[in-house]
């Protein structure tokens, strides 16, 4: 059964029916004081934060601002209550001009009003430190507490930062020539999507922009073919409270305009996926709550829209966690992966296999895989039609491992399969960019220089990187 707006607002901390019982007309002073502040953030809501500022396309320090503001205020939760008429997770009053208390309790608008508000200030006074910028907002009795608060709101706004980017893989052949492409989303104000096409050994010149306006700030883009005639199309996560869905069909050469395929889908900090779970060769879309409860949805595709969404587990990959999708078995259905990204001591590999209309029960694959802070994909490296799982280290050692798929498990101990690639600060991914079946790695340098370079795949290692092309993927923008 479809979920519900109320239910996922609850889900989401933001509890609605408690601001709405006090009315425009009540006297605030007293009626709303919360008894104590949780000792830790809620993570839905540190994403929510995150999304909005990359959504008004915020600078380092006004997100950082936020993020102190949010913790010092309430140690980053939607409280339902606070000093006098204070709310939500900046702790804004109603009685002071932020909005009623059911827009304030409303996680996405107080931070848009956070937000924006703190652009202003930053442009008025750019040496303004994040604390300054903060209480330029806030106006507190205490400005001094958010600098102060420094070092827990960077952590929170890394930790924000790597769940908005999680992205396990997905296919990205738009041009429908077997081989897979590369696409960059600028999720800026323009929200332009460009195409490097492969020609087998390179990514052909200049990068084309193949759709104007498509996937804003804060969104989730990601890539598949939903409408199973060969070529990958792009599909969006709005979340917010919205929670649509966009694609933008590929014509081979071009994207066409966004269509709303979905109106409930991945709301607030869901985790979105793109994958064919029930092996009609149309690519469907997932939703991970990661959360507690840890469910996940499906909408299936009917090659014009996604149906209903529906329970497909109920408890796989929570919150901490890298949720990912493959055909791990090859039998033609996307499976459920997850990396626990734990200690060396605890770094598991959970799969559940699809049965085409529910996910079977977890079964862990692997013991030690992408430990802590590495970058885990999901591809077929060899070519033997089954999905293996491949992590990055992406640090000074730059070291690539893999582990394949034997249908019933990833084979034993991890292998190296690259010593140099991808250093701190690029964007791994995998496909198969010279078409021939096995996919291949792949490293966006951002910075300054933007190369891209790739490792092919010779079956039992990924040869040393090329670069395929010297200007693609700006930072801040979302390459694929």
């Amino acid at each position: 059964m479809r979920r519900t707006l109320p239910a996922l607002l609850v889900a989401l901390g933001v509890v609605v029916a408690t601001a709405a019982a006090a009315p425009a007309h009540a006297e605030p002073i007293g009626t709303l004081a919360c008894p104590s502040i949780p000792a830790n953030r809620d993570p839905a809501v540190t994403l929510v934060v995150y999304r909005v500022a990359r959504a008004y396309n915020a600078n380092d320090k006004v997100a950082l601002s936020a993020f102190e503001a949010g913790w010092v205020e309430s140690h980053m939760n939607n409280l339902p209550c606070g000093d006098k008429s204070s709310l939500g997770v900046f702790q804004q009053r109603w009685d002071y001009g932020w909005g009623t208390p059911e827009q304030i309790m409303d996680a996405v608008y107080a931070s848009t009003q956070y937000v924006t508000r703190a652009i202003v200030c930053d442009r008025n006074n750019p040496g303004y430190s994040a604390g300054q910028v903060a209480q330029c907002v806030q106006r507190s009795g205490f400005p001094d507490r958010y600098d102060q608060a420094a070092a827990v709101a960077r952590s929170q706004l890394n930790e924000a930062a790597r769940t908005h980017a999680i992205a396990g893989g997905s296919r990205t052949d738009v041009t429908g020539d077997g081989r897979d492409d590369i696409v960059a989303f600028t999720q800026n104000t323009l929200a332009d999507v460009y195409v490097g096409a492969s020609t087998g050994s390179s990514f052909a010149g200049t990068s084309v922009k193949w759709n104007d306006f498509f996937s804003i700030g804060g969104e989730t883009a990601s890539t598949g073919d939903v409408n199973g005639d060969g070529r990958d199309d792009i599909v969006t996560f709005a979340h917010s409270n919205t929670g649509d869905v966009y694609v933008a069909l590929s014509a081979g050469t071009s994207f066409a305009g966004g269509g709303k395929w979905h109106d409930w889908f991945a709301p607030g900090a869901e985790i979105g996926a793109v994958g064919d779970v029930d092996g009609d060769g149309r690519d469907d879309i997932v939703a991970f709550t990661h959360d507690g409860a840890g469910d996940v949805y499906v909408a299936l595709s009917t090659g014009t829209s996604f149906g209903p969404g529906l329970k497909w587990h109920e408890y796989f990959s929570p919150f901490g966690e890298f949720p990912a999708l493959g055909d791990i078995n090859g039998d033609g259905r996307d499976d459920l992966i997850t990396f626990t990204q734990g200690p060396a001591s605890a770094a598991d590999v959970i799969v559940a296999l699809s049965s085409g209309s529910g996910f079977g029960a977890p079964q862990k694959w692997h013991d030690l895989f992408a430990v802590g802070a590495e970058l885990p994909r999901v591809g077929d490296v060899n070519g033997d039609g089954r999905d293996d799982i491949v992590t990055f280290t992406c640090n000074a050692d730059a070291d690539v491992y893999a582990a394949v798929s034997t249908g019933t498990g990833f084979a034993g101990t991890t292998v190296k399969w690259n010593d140099f690639f991808c250093l701190a600060g690029e964007f791994p991914y995998l496909g198969d960019y010279n078409g021939d079946g096995r996919d291949d790695i792949i490293a966006f340098t951002k910075g300054s220089l933007n190369d891209v370079h790739v490792g092919l795949s010779t079956g039992t290692g990924f040869l040393g990187g090329a670069k395929w092309h010297d200007f693609f993927g700006l930072n801040g923008e979302t390459t694929l």
